[in-house]
């Protein structure tokens, strides 16, 4: 999984916060990540993907915004997902197509029926991926269940989330 994008001083925009939240993200994201768990579901597999957003700071310290949820071949089963090595243009081709600049904020993945929580292989890949500056959701698409995670200096804790109707207001 590609690192997130490093960020300097100047690439974090100054804007203050409507609502004390850790994240803010388009319902069509919601939307794209709640219908890739359901297929999963039906497939008795877990999914996973990445979320493309911004990088914001305020006087409360910093937030993202997630516009889009993008996704590619995974190898998977009822407990376990990885991106397929073999289909990754795929989602480096999503990540083109996309229509504003944006920075990988995080990841989301799915559990079939136990819940969610980040698992020690869950932190782990948060860990080596994102560490302390990205994002994880993890959804239940059987217990209808979704909870969000940010990077800290001991593993991940819950976050909040704000859902945005139209990511263009967010950017």
């Amino acid at each position: 999984m590609p690192r997130i994008t490093k960020h300097t001083v100047r690439d974090v925009a100054e804007r203050k916060r409507m609502v004390p939240a850790d994240i803010f993200i388009s319902e069509d994201a919601i939307s794209d990540m709640l219908g890739h768990a359901e297929k999963g579901l039906a497939e008795n597999a877990e999914v996973m993907g990445l979320l493309a957003g911004s990088v914001h700071r305020d006087d409360d310290g910093s937030y993202v915004t997630v516009s889009k949820a993008v996704t590619s071949g995974l190898l998977s089963d009822e407990v376990s997902v990885k991106f397929d090595h073999s289909d990754m243009i795929t989602l480096f081709d999503a990540l083109d197509e996309l229509d504003f600049d944006y920075v990988i904020v995080g990841w989301y993945h799915s559990h079939l029926g136990i819940g969610c929580f980040m698992s020690e292989t869950d932190e782990r890949t948060h860990a080596s991926a994102f560490g302390e500056l990205g994002f994880a959701i993890v959804i239940d698409p059987i217990k209808e269940e979704m909870k969000i995670f940010k990077g800290s200096a001991g593993g991940t804790k819950e976050a909040s989330m704000v859902v945005i109707e139209d990511h263009t207001q967010m950017a």
